[in-house]
């Protein structure tokens, strides 16, 4: 059944080609196929302009110099030419950039800004592209790079910007990833350089301990390695902490001491979960000096914390006032 449906579409086809309709179809496809052809031919003849990408290649480096600033990687180029020429620019090819050679600018200075000029620029685009084509635009006109030779410095990398907790969380720690790094440049400019800041970063409302990439900020002339740092800030939640502390007199006579009521103080602080267990009442100082209780008008002592351990803050003392004496002991 199948074989004869076959056989039967088959003849059908067949007539159809020897036809006469057949022939005015294949006819008349011909003439439009020319047709195109001639109109694409006219077309491609006229002028038009198109951006093409020239790659840049500094040769020749000697392994002693370093490039503070180097070239753009590429040079856009709009050109004006016939159709039919354009079209081969749309491929890339490997021969069509720009190649300096780092000996035809180098005069043996210890640092260089060297400025390839317009015209050398178009000069090294003309070996790119036929001889038919016209420039219309060169972005940019004209290149420069700098170099040294050896002048280099290490120095510290400090961070710009604001780093601002969540309400109830405090930065335990704020730190740079290397904490710093190699720079390249002229002497003058090394021997005024004491540190290197990050671009100006801002990071609000973290609850949590993040790591950031942080860019360098680019100078011209100047190399940085690495040219971005990694900020690292860590944050650790607030917890409330109370220790009891014992209210000392110094520089007494001897024979004379200090009673207060009471003889212990609480004082009350807020302190991150990490350093809950390290901070301890022995860190904590409540004293008042001889002279000072000779001064009061009354036996009320206002309490004052002479030393706070790092790291705690909001620090409350109860009571802030005692009733205090000064007795005699015995020799």
């Amino acid at each position: 059944m199948d074989r004869h449906r076959l056989q039967h579409a088959f003849e059908g086809l067949k007539a159809f080609l020897l036809s006469k309709l057949s022939r005015e179809a294949f006819v008349f496809m011909f003439f439009m196929l020319v047709s195109a052809t001639f109109w694409l031919l006219l077309t491609l003849n006229e002028s038009y302009e198109m951006d093409v990408e020239v790659p840049v290649e500094l040769t020749g480096v000697p392994p002693e110099v370093v490039l503070t600033t180097e070239l753009p990687p590429t040079v856009q180029v709009r050109v004006r030419d016939r159709g039919t020429e354009l079209i081969g620019y749309y491929a890339k090819d490997s021969r069509r950039q720009i190649s300096l050679d780092f000996k035809a600018y180098d005069h043996g200075e210890m640092y260089h800004r060297v400025v390839v000029t317009h015209s050398d620029v178009q000069k090294s685009l003309q070996r790119c592209f036929d001889g038919s084509t016209n420039f219309v635009s060169i972005r940019p006109d004209t290149l420069e790079f700098y170099y040294t030779r050896g002048h280099m410095k290490r120095v510290p990398v400090t961070f710009r910007g604001h780093v601002e907790p969540a309400p109830l969380y405090y930065l335990a720690s704020l730190r740079c990833q290397p904490d710093s790094v190699t720079v390249w440049a002229e002497q003058s400019y090394l021997d005024s350089l004491t540190e290197v800041s990050t671009v100006v970063t801002n990071i609000n409302g973290i609850t949590e301990s993040v790591e950031r990439t942080v860019a360098l900020p680019a100078v011209r002339g100047v190399k940085l390695e690495p040219s971005e740092v990694r900020l690292v800030a860590d944050i650790d939640v607030f917890t409330e902490k109370q220790v009891e502390v014992p209210i000392v007199g110094t520089n007494f006579p001897a024979g004379l001491s200090l009673r207060t009521f009471p003889a212990m103080a609480t004082v009350a602080f807020r302190v991150g979960s990490k350093d809950y267990k390290r901070v301890t009442r022995e860190q904590f100082v409540i004293t008042a000096t001889y002279e000072q209780l000779m001064a009061l008008p009354d036996s009320m002592l206002t309490l004052q914390l002479r030393s706070v351990p790092e790291g705690v803050s909001q620090v409350r003392i109860q009571p802030q006032r005692v009733q205090f004496l000064i007795e005699q002991t015995e020799e």
